[in-house]
């Protein structure tokens, strides 16, 4: 009965009856989930919504950042729960920021047009080939990075209105010559220290981790010391793309498409096109565009009056040239007009579009052509294969699910069947399986009773229409808390450093005191095999000294006659150092450079546009969802 079951649900009459069902699901389902908002909010500020899914792209965008400039330093470090809560709390204020000042743009009224939005796009380097803007390219990136050109101009739109409300305040922004001289004079400070490296390390020999200490530790990080379920697959994979590759096709074959697919591989005609723009913006915009127009036809030239008219001045300085397009880019009023032009050098009339009045001028046409064969033959060998491979890929799908279904304790004779190889993962943790078994259609499957606990093969798992998978539980280890004797050695060592640093900052703190009074501390440095290091007037920025040791050093006090300049600091968790300020440089300075200006104004700028969000943030009502970060509300 089970295989007469199975034989009509494979049918082509059952196969269509389930695909309604699965659309009408589908449409029940979005349908849902619009009307009841679905997607969670992570935040709100204001009753402006910040997504969950807003919220994981930021997240997602600052961690490959942040990848690509420490590598495996900051996979390390994002091991650490407490730094990668840190780490996301950061992404979060910043997007609370971010609207905290697009509600203040939102009060104050500030809009951003759309062809302020369209200049910004077409100047954009990224988006240019050759210093031009390039739309095969801006449609390129933007796919490649998951953006619509809607979402894109939104995106961006907030951006630029942000930027509006920060430049309202810093614009005004100024500093005084006296400013810069003393910033100036600040910067160039050189210091004499000295300086003793103080390894907790050396401090582990003294302590002792009794039993109360380790269970004590063990109890308060115990989080730590969670195991996730994990599971080791066997799975036998089935692809279109596979299959395809090994289909042959013929150059005859390849010659028959060609010919019967021409459309497919004409090139469209193309225009280039020159033009002048008036904005809506301006008075008499038509009227100053049909004025222009005049003077074309009176013999006026086109480029020179591009560029001292045109109001798209990234297109005027070339003499209003817009390069090559095809249809389907340009405002349709614009695009309608320009390929309404017969001859090169033919000008339009007056024509509005919705970023105000054009005279186009045609300066270039490329006709449609169709592709020779050799530039598109693998391509055409590719589609030849995939649509030869459709049968096959078929064929296997069902000698799969048969014999996986038919013998479920192994998939050794259904990999055989279909041709394929059983292959089989480490064991690895259930939310982050390798491809491609990282989809919850496999996840779910996997943890079935009939796979997990009675260990039979999956059915046919579809993680796509062209990519199959059947899996099977080869091992399976549930999350569960690793008990103290298993960690107990991790554990030791933990709490030993904790001890070591306990007694490395009161051995710094009592040395310190001792320096500070004049007294000598060479002994106490000999019993730790530790020596004082001088360095003399070392800059600001840039030194050999280890940046949180002449950090410190330039936040002294000088020195006087009645006390030294002495202190310590923690460079890592690993060592501390004592810091003694011996002398105090500072130049004088008769002149500043634009250089040192410009770094006081960013500081000013950065300093009271923090002083802002502070004070919008104090005023405003923001609301933080469990699901990304720790509750909160203010």
């Amino acid at each position: 009965m089970l295989e007469k079951i199975r034989e009509g649900s494979q049918g082509p009459v059952a196969k269509v009856i389930l695909s309604l069902v699965i659309v009408s699901f589908a449409i029940a389902g979005v349908g849902s989930y619009i009307n009841s908002g679905g997607e969670p909010n992570a935040a709100e500020v204001n009753d402006l919504e910040i997504k969950q899914s807003q919220f994981e792209r930021a997240y997602d965008d600052a961690k490959r950042r942040m990848e690509s400039q420490y590598g495996e330093m900051f996979s390390r470090l994002t091991a650490d729960p407490a730094y990668l809560a840190n780490f996301k709390q950061g992404v979060l204020e910043r997007l609370i920021s971010e609207q905290l000042i697009n509600d203040l743009a939102k009060r104050l009224s500030i809009r951003i047009s759309d062809e302020q939005i369209k200049k910004e796009i077409f100047e954009m380097p990224v988006f240019q080939v050759d210093g031009k803007f390039n739309n095969d390219r801006y449609i390129q990136l933007l796919s490649s990075n998951n953006y619509t050109p809607a979402q894109f101009r939104d995106t961006l739109r907030q951006d630029l209105t942000r930027q509006a409300v920060v430049s309202a305040l810093t614009d005004s922004e100024f500093v005084l010559e006296n400013e810069a001289k003393q910033f100036q004079a600040l910067q160039a400070q050189q210091r004499s220290i000295e300086y003793v490296e103080v390894p907790v390390e050396s401090f582990k020999a003294g302590v002792t981790a009794d039993d109360a200490a380790i269970e004590e530790y063990y109890q308060q990080h115990i989080a730590s010391y969670e195991t996730s379920e994990q599971l080791k697959l066997s799975y036998v994979e089935l692809t279109l793309d596979a299959v395809a590759s090994q289909v042959e096709v013929s150059d005859s074959e390849v010659q028959e498409y060609y010919d019967a697919n021409q459309d497919t591989y004409k090139a469209a005609e193309r225009r280039r096109a020159s033009h002048i723009l008036i904005s809506t913006a301006t008075d008499d915009a038509k009227a100053k565009a049909q004025a222009l127009l005049a003077e074309i036809k009176a013999g006026a030239d086109f480029a020179e009056l591009a560029k001292e008219k045109s109001e798209d001045t990234f297109s005027g300085e070339n003499g209003g040239d817009l390069d090559f397009f095809g249809k389907g880019v340009m405002d349709p009023a614009f695009e309608e007009a320009a390929f309404a032009l017969e001859n090169i050098g033919d000008v339009s009339d007056v024509v509005e579009s919705s970023f105000g009045y054009h005279i186009i001028k045609l300066t270039a046409i490329e006709e449609a052509k169709i592709k020779p064969l050799a530039d598109v033959k693998d391509d055409i060998v590719k589609q030849l294969q995939k649509n030869q491979a459709r049968d096959i890929f078929v064929e296997k799908q069902q000698q799969l699910a048969d014999v996986s279904f038919e013998v479920p304790d192994t998939l050794t004779d259904a990999a055989k069947a279909a041709g394929l190889t059983v292959k089989t993962t480490a064991l690895a943790n259930i939310n982050n399986l390798p491809a491609p078994l990282n989809n919850p259609k496999v996840t779910d499957a996997a943890m079935s009773d009939d796979v997990l606990n009675q260990g039979y093969n999956s059915s046919v798992i579809e993680i796509s229409s062209d990519h199959l998978v059947v899996v099977r539980v080869e091992a399976h280890e549930p999350a569960r808390t690793k008990s103290l004797n298993e960690v107990k050695a991790q554990v030791t060592e933990a709490v030993k450093l904790d001890l070591a640093k306990q007694a490395a900052q009161s051995w710094v703190e009592e040395v310190n005191s001792k320096w500070q009074a004049g007294d000598d501390i060479s002994a106490l440095l000999a019993e730790k095999s530790l020596e004082v290091k001088s360095e003399a007037d070392i800059p600001r920025f840039g030194s050999s000294v280890p940046s949180p040791i002449a950090r410190k050093a330039f936040e002294m006090a000088q020195p006087s006659n009645e006390q030294a300049s002495t202190t310590w600091v923690e460079v890592s968790p690993a060592q501390f150092a004592l810091v003694k300020l011996n002398n105090v440089t500072t130049a004088e300075v008769e002149t500043t450079d634009q250089a040192t200006e410009q770094r006081l104004l960013q500081a000013m700028t950065d300093y009271h546009y923090q002083a802002l969000i502070k004070a919008l943030r104090e005023t405003a009502e923001v609301k933080v969802y469990k699901s990304t970060a720790a509750p909160a509300e203010s």
